[in-house]
């Protein structure tokens, strides 16, 4: 009887170690360990399809184009406690070059700036984000319609990340590009397109 009683102590003193180092223990929030403080990097690649025109049309000729990217996210603050608006600001710059798989053109190539708001809450598997962006770059589409090659680019977007571990995630992510000179050429027509990128993003 002792011996059982030892037992039962022994059990009920290491189940109580057990639940509180599961209290203690931080959970895996995609905020922990810090991946989203200020100061940390994001390192993505991905690949993505535009398909325009897209809203503004006005006799634009068809460009569907497949690009590859790059970019480097910088962290530019800690995360904010503002309930369902959780979250930090971070700056990316990105690197693209692709080729129409549609269209009367061989090559586009360019970067861009990005602003992006990432939806950090401490208990969710994914992380969503919404951003916007500013650039330049070349593409050899019909000068008839766009004057140059060189181009700016403006562009929105919204994605989400789903991490499958700790430093290592999934982006999938909507996007919006338009691309024009500016009218600093002959003609200024524009591109106009939307389309999907899908990435994986590395956090150090």
């Amino acid at each position: 009887m002792k011996f059982l009683f030892s037992l039962v102590v022994v059990f009920a003193v290491t189940a109580q170690a057990i639940a509180e180092d599961a209290i203690q223990a931080p959970k895996f929030g995609y905020d922990q360990p810090g991946k989203f403080a200020r100061g940390k990097y994001e390192f993505t690649a991905g690949a993505a399809a535009y398909f325009g025109p897209f809203v503004a049309t006005h006799n634009r000729p068809t460009h569907n184009y497949a690009i590859g990217l790059f970019n480097i996210g910088y962290m530019l603050n800690d995360v904010n406690e503002w309930g369902f608006a959780r979250g930090n600001f971070e700056g990316i710059g990105e690197l693209f070059a692709g080729a129409p798989f549609k269209g009367s053109s061989n090559y586009l190539a360019g970067g861009t700036l990005w602003l992006r708001y990432n939806f950090v809450q401490p208990d969710w598997d994914i992380v969503p984000y919404a951003q916007i962006g500013a650039g330049a770059g070349a593409m050899d589409f019909s000068q008839y319609y766009y004057g140059q090659i060189f181009q700016f680019n403006l562009g929105a977007a919204f994605g989400f990340r789903y991490f499958i571990r700790p430093d290592l995630a999934v982006n999938l992510e909507y996007r919006y590009q338009h691309m024009s000179n500016a009218n600093t050429g002959p003609k200024n027509l524009g591109v106009n397109s939307q389309g999907v990128m899908l990435g994986i993003s590395w956090f150090h």
